[in-house]
């Protein structure tokens, strides 16, 4: 079991579960409220060989295993309106979007993407991050 759900103040449900903060609850409510509100997108662009999708859901995986907020789903507190509690799910694993680019798209692709994406809402019972590979496939470049 992980330490960050041990050593949170909050109470838990089960060992599994820890159930958020009032400011937490609150900045879930407003992300769904205002569409996605308070998410936040990071970019590494790596130079270098192509990346399979395999390799990357293997190293997602290694994430995980040391990252309990990565192997967490968001969940709605039945017990309490407006309350939310995460639940650890060693089963859990994170969307990956694979999106081929052209190789002068580096610096424009993923910021297009983001502004489509950055409005949807975190939705329940999924994984709170995902990632996406934007790669140059030679046909492309």
């Amino acid at each position: 079991m992980s330490s960050w759900f041990r050593k949170q103040n909050s109470p838990t449900v089960n060992q599994k579960q820890r159930l958020l903060s009032s400011l937490e609850n609150g900045m879930i409510q407003a992300s769904q409220q205002y569409k996605g509100y308070s998410k936040i997108g990071e970019v590494l662009h790596l130079q270098g060989p192509h990346i399979s999708l395999k390799a990357l859901s293997t190293a997602i995986g290694h994430l995980q295993r040391r990252h309990p907020v990565l192997r967490s789903r968001l969940q709605i507190n039945r017990e309490k309106t407006n309350s939310y509690f995460l639940e650890e799910d060693d089963t859990l694993q994170l969307r990956i979007r694979e999106m081929p680019r052209k190789r002068a798209d580096h610096m424009i692709l993923w910021r297009q993407e983001w502004r489509e994406r950055e409005k949807e809402t975190t939705v329940i019972g999924q994984g709170l991050a995902e990632f996406w590979l934007l790669q140059v496939y030679d046909s492309l470049c």
